[in-house]
Parts: structure tokens; C-alpha cells; sequence
């Protein structure tokens, strides 16, 4: 009886969580667009001190964020990634284990350990850790994805999917294993300057509020960020799976323009609003006096080695290839696209009724169709 109970109640909350779920997604841009614009109002008007509890509607704020991407990736018929059916929801924990990862690397390379940025609201470490962290770097990750994967999938159709010729092995298998050498002596360097860094200037990790006043060696955090990046390049490649590596050796673009496209949308969106109100502050970059809405430009520039590591994870622990994140797996197209090959088609059938007596069935000589589709 207690299990009856049990299994009553779990198919409950799965029901609960479906009527949820689709409430959200039939109505998914209103959501997303009204509160992402009343967070915005919360902060302009609020006229007391800054507190933790003003990241509340910071939270709200990444979730519409997220909304109205979804959304747009709807309309262009490119899929959501709100899970609601049971095939979608492996893809969707992946996301959130990926999300994770990425975004503790991020927190724990840039601002814990080098204090390129801080949180001057976080100082109770613990809350951070449980509370704060875990629901930042899950929201923050899927709103990377969603513009990644909306201006992606919508541009793979311009790409004819190529097989790599004998010269084009040669130099990604070259590649790669540079890429191992190059990753591993890149970490090792990486991680020697930054146990210097901690020891010089007493870095204490735990302590997100802590501003300090020191010269950061940027090239070591870009180096460690682009070391762990080839080391999953060549995890993938062991995998047999999609590598941006190979994408480039054939020339493909598409994923390395997606992902600029998208940090620039993002960066609008994200730090763009955050710049009025400093939940988060940047600290001890280079040419920190050359900087727009209180943001440094080195900081603009290197916000695409965040999609690098995001993606990268995606593609190496996705189990069934499913998340293209990389090369399209597919060559299925919009069907924008075949509308145009449909009226290539008809153009093409009334020039062979004007030259041949075959017969035809409501116009079309249809042996022609066959073969053209």
C-alpha cells in the first residue's frame, strides 16, 4: 500500500509539473518579456541599499531572459528546450550538469582565485555556495545555449555537410594531438602562476566580496580557459564525436559566428543590465580605464571562451549525440528552403512538357519530381 501511495503521488507530481510546464511555454514570450522589464523597473526605482535579497529579481530577470530566447527559437522553428516530452529531458539535464561545470570554472579560475570580479552582496560564502551559485550558473548557462542554439540551427542549413579527404586527416589528426601537448603544458603553467598569485597576495577563495587591489597576469587566465578547452576538444575526439576543430579544417564557420553573434546579444542582455546596478563587479583587468557601461573591453572580448568550454562540455558528455552543438548531424533544412527547391521544381517541370510528349498528371510530369526531390 505505501508504495501504491508513492507511485499515486509521483505520477501527481509529474502531472503538477507538466500543466506547469506547459502553462510556461503557452505563454512563454508574455512571461519573459513583462518580467524581464519589471525586474529592470525593481532596480531603477529601488532607493534603499543594495541587499542580498535584491539578486531575487536578478534571478527573475535571467529566467525571462531565457523565455524570450525560447521563444524566438520556437518561431523559428528551431525547437525549445524546455523539456516537455521524456526524450527532452536527458538533453535538458545534460544542459544543467554543463551549465554547472562551466560556470564553476568560470567563478573559480576568474573570480575566486584572481578576483577579476567580485560580489560585493554575497558575504555569507555558504548561502553563495548552496543557494546562489547552483541557480546563477544553471539560468546563466541557459541563457548562453538558447542564443547559441537559436542562431545556429537557424544558419546549418547554409552549410553542406563535407567529408574530410585524405589531406584534411592528416592535419586534424596533427591538430588534435597538438592540441593534447598544448592543453596539458598549458594547464601546468597556468596552475603554477596562480599558486604564485594566491601566496603573494593572500587570496582567500571563499571570500566573493573581497576586493583587492593587485596586477593580474591575463594571459595565464586565457591560457588555462583555452588549455581545458582543447583538453575536451580531444576528449570528443577519443569519443568519436563533433569537434569545432574539425568544423574549421572544412571550413565550416557557422558555429565560431553563432557564438559571436550570441555573446554580443548576451552581453547586451546580461551585462548591459547589470552595469547600473553591480551585483557583480569587474576588478584588475588590463586597460581597466578603457571600458563601456562600466565593463572593461578585455572583459567584452574574451566573453566567447565561455561558449567554448559550455559547448565543448554539451558535446562530451552527451551520451546519444543528440545536442548538435558543433557540425549539423542532420541536412534536413527549413521549410523556407524547400519552398525554394518546390518552385526550382515547377520551373523545371514546365520546361520539360514544353519539349516532351509525356503524359502528365494534374501538370507535372511526375518521374521529374521524383527525381529532383
Amino acid at each position: 500500500m505505501r508504495y501504491l501511495s508513492q507511485g499515486y503521488l509521483l505520477m501527481f507530481n509529474e502531472e503538477v509539473f507538466k500543466k506547469i510546464l506547459n502553462f510556461i511555454y503557452k505563454y512563454e514570450f508574455i512571461f519573459g518579456f513583462i518580467g524581464f522589464f519589471l525586474t529592470l523597473l525593481f532596480y531603477k526605482i529601488f532607493t534603499g541599499p543594495i541587499s542580498l535579497l535584491s539578486a531575487i529579481p536578478g534571478f527573475i530577470n535571467w529566467f525571462c531572459i531565457f523565455l524570450m530566447g525560447d521563444w524566438v527559437s520556437r518561431k523559428l522553428q528551431e525547437g525549445s528546450i524546455l523539456p516537455r516530452k521524456k526524450t527532452q529531458l536527458v538533453n535538458f539535464r545534460e544542459l544543467v550538469i554543463a551549465s554547472l561545470i562551466m560556470n564553476f570554472i568560470s567563478d573559480s579560475t576568474g573570480s575566486w582565485l584572481l578576483k577579476l570580479w567580485y560580489f560585493p552582496l554575497f558575504q555569507n560564502p555558504l548561502i553563495y555556495l548552496m543557494i546562489i551559485a547552483p541557480m546563477g550558473y544553471i539560468l546563466f548557462g541557459f541563457i548562453l545555449y538558447v542564443f547559441y542554439r537559436l542562431f545556429k540551427h537557424h544558419w546549418d542549413y547554409k552549410v553542406k555537410k563535407g567529408r574530410m579527404k585524405k589531406k584534411h586527416k592528416k592535419i586534424f589528426h596533427f591538430l588534435i594531438h597538438l592540441q593534447l601537448v598544448a592543453g596539458i603544458f598549458g594547464i601546468f603553467h597556468s596552475v603554477r602562476y596562480y599558486l604564485s598569485f594566491i601566496s603573494t597576495n593572500n587570496i582567500i577563495w571563499y571570500a566573493f566580496d573581497q576586493n583587492i587591489t593587485a596586477t593580474v597576469r591575463i594571459e595565464f587566465f586565457i591560457l588555462l580557459w583555452l588549455s581545458l578547452f582543447w583538453i575536451f576538444e580531444y576528449l570528443s575526439f577519443l569519443l568519436k564525436k563533433e569537434t569545432l576543430t574539425r568544423d574549421l579544417i572544412l571550413w565550416n564557420f557557422i558555429p565560431l559566428i553563432s557564438i559571436i553573434v550570441s555573446s554580443i546579444v548576451c552581453i547586451i542582455l546580461v551585462e548591459f543590465a547589470n552595469a547600473p546596478f553591480q551585483i557583480w563587479i569587474f576588478t584588475n583587468w588590463p586597460f581597466q580605464e578603457i571600458s563601456l557601461f562600466k565593463i572593461p573591453v578585455v572583459a567584452y572580448l574574451l566573453w566567447p571562451t565561455q561558449y567554448l568550454l559550455l559547448l565543448s562540455i554539451i558535446r562530451l558528455i552527451d551520451k546519444n549525440n543528440s545536442e548538435n552543438v558543433w557540425w549539423s548531424l542532420t541536412n534536413q533544412r527549413p521549410i523556407h528552403c524547400w519552398c525554394k527547391n518546390i518552385g526550382r521544381l515547377l520551373s523545371y517541370n514546365h520546361h520539360i512538357l514544353e519539349h516532351h510528349n509525356s503524359r502528365t498528371i494534374f501538370g507535372f510530369y511526375w518521374p521529374t519530381i521524383f527525381i529532383s526531390v
